[in-house]
């Protein structure tokens, strides 16, 4: 069972600060089907609530980092090449330049590593991984422009066979491996973290004596073990091995009997749950002097809900929750996808089909996050963060806006959205995240960025935007329940 701690605060409320005039022009309406800039009239404003969000252009904190979206596939899928005849890297190309695959997750327990043809042992029910499989990665990876992380199994502990795989490794990707995971979730095969760490400095010594200087690392706890993160940093603060802290992240439970639902994915208690597990991460990192990132995160653990983790409602929490963590000082987090016998995974981005994958909608909110662009996030106030999440992003004299509304249109209307921009900017541009769907939040297809859809192999058209006015460095856009908007103001 999860235990939520309070969030630290992500907007910043101030007491006192002036109203802003309600009559500004050049509105934007955003929702089902195409979107089309337009003024508010009496009748709309009348019937859509009121929000008024002040930005501080000049008060800049963490970095959003290009590249910041990756992806994280089971060493299974490795192992039984189920990405081989697809065109992945199209995908990649799509989400960014810059980005990170991490090769993991639990079948990294149950797959075998062999660079001599060994015959695989009973446990190694996901496979076996051998260099020819890694050379098949990374072309891909290498086509992308993208960097891997590579997990070595530690559950079947083998010190030298996991520098032997490092070795084939680094041979294989070269400058596109980032780094070497030892073990996945090791809380459920560990009693203790001591235990743990000590069989970890045996698998470091091994690493490093077969591939010096390579990347490392730990300890990739369960989502609901964040507390190894500070044991593991104060074993490791004498003589620190990491290159990362890496966690893993999962608001939601499809695990024995738990079902996620929509309503507690969007909601409050994610976001504070999601907060707890980057501050845990962050605080662990600072105590070593490295950076932390998400190496492994979705919306439900287990595999994902149907009806949720692969409804719009996942792109719409992706992109809400990628900007959280980021906004806190994560520098990636990696979504994690998969198969199983019977199809995809309710959860995964990405669903192989033959000779080509299928996005889901969780990959356009992924894609959404992308397109932010890279900047420092820049303070805000917003009096209603449960309803309509926003962030800031500044670059240059740039600064991007992201609305995210993550009520049911179902049961609520559209929100007038005043922003308070702070400083004098003379246009803008808003692309719409959104469904034509009727099923709303619930909805699998008909989905949009920027009146785009991600087609075959991976393209995706340039986003169309509409214009925004600024007056008086004040804009004003409508935002339908369950829709975001991304706006750049120049």
């Amino acid at each position: 069972m999860k235990h939520f701690i309070p969030a630290q605060n992500f907007t910043r409320t101030r007491i006192g600060a002036a109203a802003v005039a309600a009559s500004v022009a050049g509105a934007l309406l955003i929702g089902s089907g195409p979107v089309h800039a337009t003024a508010i009239s009496p009748a709309d404003s009348a019937s859509a609530d009121r929000l008024s969000i002040t930005v501080h252009p000049n008060e800049l904190g963490n970095q959003l980092h290009s590249g910041f979206i990756g992806l994280s596939f089971g060493a299974a899928t490795v192992a039984q090449d189920n990405y081989a005849s697809t065109d992945l890297g199209g995908y990649l190309r799509t989400l960014g330049r810059t980005g990170v695959i991490r090769i993991g997750g639990n079948s990294g327990d149950t797959t075998f590593w062999t660079s001599t043809g060994e015959p695989a042992p009973s446990w190694a029910t996901s496979g076996t991984i051998t260099p020819g499989k890694l050379h098949q990665l990374a072309t891909i990876v290498r086509g992308a422009g993208w960097k891997v992380i590579l997990a070595v199994n530690l559950k079947h502990p083998d010190p030298a066979r996991a520098g032997d795989e490092a070795k084939y490794a680094r041979q294989i990707f070269g400058d596109s491996l980032l780094a070497i995971e030892i073990g996945n979730e090791p809380n459920f095969y560990y009693s203790s973290v001591a235990a743990y760490y000590a069989d970890f400095e045996s698998y470091v010594a091994a690493i490093e004596q077969a591939v010096p200087g390579v990347g490392i690392t730990g300890p990739d706890a369960e989502t609901n073990h964040s507390s190894w993160l500070g044991a593991f940093a104060a074993l490791e603060a004498g003589h620190p091995d990491v290159t990362e802290i890496s966690d893993h992240t999962y608001p939601t439970s499809a695990c024995g009997t738990s079902t996620a639902t929509i309503p507690e994915l969007l909601g409050t208690g994610s976001v504070q749950y999601e907060t707890a597990n980057a501050q845990a991460a962050l605080s662990a990192a600072a105590q070593l002097g490295v950076p932390a990132a998400m190496t492994e995160t979705n919306s439900t653990v287990c595999a994902g809900t149907p009806g949720v983790s692969d409804a719009f409602a996942s792109a719409l929490w992706a992109l809400d929750y990628s900007l959280l963590i980021a906004q806190q000082g994560i520098v990636s987090a990696d979504f994690m996808g998969g198969t199983n016998a019977v199809g995809c995974d309710p959860y995964t981005p990405l669903c192989p089909t033959t000779g080509d994958l299928t996005a889901r909608p969780i990959y356009y909110g992924m894609l959404a996050t992308e397109l932010v662009g890279a900047g420092r996030f820049a303070a805000l106030d917003n009096p209603d963060a449960a309803s309509v999440r926003a962030y800031a992003v500044r670059h240059g004299h740039r600064l991007t806006v992201v609305l995210d509304d993550v009520q049911d249109p179902a049961t609520n209307g559209a929100t007038t959205v005043t922003l308070n921009l702070g400083g004098n900017f003379r246009s803008g541009r808003l692309t719409a995240l959104t469904t034509s769907s009727s099923a709303g939040l619930s909805a699998t297809t008909d989905i949009t960025l920027g009146e785009q859809q991600v087609g075959q192999h991976g393209t995706f058209l340039p986003p169309r935007s509409t214009p925004v006015s600024v007056r008086n460095q004040t804009a004003t856009v409508t935002l339908p329940a369950g829709s975001a908007a991304i706006i750049q103001l120049d």
